[in-house]
């Protein structure tokens, strides 16, 4: 994996300047690396010298392609040391409810996962290691050229916690925002995080990248079965954290049959949310490690959604996407799941 993939203009600059180039140089070398390594015309060519000494090759990792009917597409990444991670290309086609079509780009930031949260297949995995930023912005890459377009929206929702590998997720963040390559606007990039609560605040110092939290449960015992981390942080710390956000936060609730779909369950986070700047993001259970779990009616999930709503609270329902191919929340299996011919993307 080349490493400029993981670079900004500014740092791609100071290479050049290093190796003595002129600011002009090494400004036209820098905005010439990100528009290649984002598929777009360069508006000048640097020196000849310089590119040999970068040694720049814009090849992507291989990667095996499975499209879902529904659009979605995954891509299984094969990395520079044999370790797999996945990516998710998920399409929203237009309807009554939106009027242009969207692309979306989730993008995992580490092989495999510490969390363990117990209805996703990457918690099995275990933690291999932390991505680097430069494997981060890979994954994106492969997916535009995939689609011959830049989508302009990034999730950071696919394998691994992203607050764990906060340096090489911030500075994936900065390459994807480069106005000279990718150009995916800030706004329009979340970092998803089951609640890192001492890393949060960082966050939201250090980026303008929207921000989810998987809640899930507001019950502490409940929280604590489906999700680990709630051992370590509680939930009045969590919630004094999202309390002091500057902008409007994303909270996650998988919506899992007789264990968080209730009437009661809809109250409770009602109550959480009350006085928060949140938007609650509801997503019926895809399949995945505990054959025992499995989504609620949709008439259910509607009846949810609408008991918050009654309350004044903001709540979307999220149709699955990819369910078929694996690709859904939660479903991601990197090397858990075999491997068939590996295709190169780059």
């Amino acid at each position: 994996m080349q490493p400029f993939f993981g670079m900004t203009e500014e740092a791609l600059s100071g290479w050049a300047r290093s190796r003595g180039a002129t600011p002009g140089a090494a400004r036209a070398l820098a905005r010439f690396v990100l528009a290649q390594a984002a598929g777009r015309p360069a508006p000048e060519r640097p020196s000849g010298k310089l590119l040999a000494q970068l040694e720049a090759s814009f090849a992507l990792p291989a990667a095996e392609v499975i499209a879902d009917a529904d659009g979605t597409v995954r891509f299984a990444v094969r990395l520079d040391d044999g370790e797999v991670v996945e990516t998710v290309l998920i399409h929203q086609a237009v309807s009554d409810l939106r009027s242009r079509e969207r692309w979306t780009v989730c993008v995992s930031s580490q092989v495999g996962c510490a969390r363990g949260c117990v209805f996703c297949e990457t918690g099995r995995l275990g933690l291999e290691r932390n991505l680097t930023a430069a494997e981060i912005v890979a994954q994106y890459a492969l997916a535009a050229r995939h689609l011959q377009l830049r989508p302009a929206n990034v999730v950071f929702m696919g394998m691994g916690e992203p607050l764990d590998n906060l340096e090489e997720v911030l500075r994936a963040i900065a390459v994807l925002r480069e106005p000279s390559g990718f150009a995916v606007p800030e706004r329009r990039i979340t970092v998803s995080t089951v609640g890192i609560v001492p890393r949060m605040d960082e966050l939201f110092a250090r980026t303008k990248a929207q921000v989810a939290v998987s809640l899930h449960a507001v019950d502490p015992a409940q929280r604590r079965a489906l999700l680990p981390v709630a051992r370590k942080w509680s939930l009045p710390e969590l919630r004094g954290c999202i309390a002091k956000a500057p902008r409007t936060v994303l909270l996650q609730w998988t919506l899992i049959e007789g264990t968080n779909d209730a009437d009661s369950d809809a109250d409770a986070l009602a109550g959480f949310c009350a006085g928060l700047d949140v938007r609650v993001n509801l997503i019926p259970l895809n399949p995945g490690p505990v054959p025992s779990q499995r989504a609620p009616s949709m008439d259910r999930c509607r009846a949810f959604q609408k008991r918050l709503r009654d309350s004044g609270i903001r709540a979307l329902l999220r149709m699955p996407h990819g369910q078929q191919v694996g690709g859904a929340c939660g479903q991601l299996a990197g090397t858990r799941r075999p491997l068939r011919n590996h295709v190169a993307a780059g």
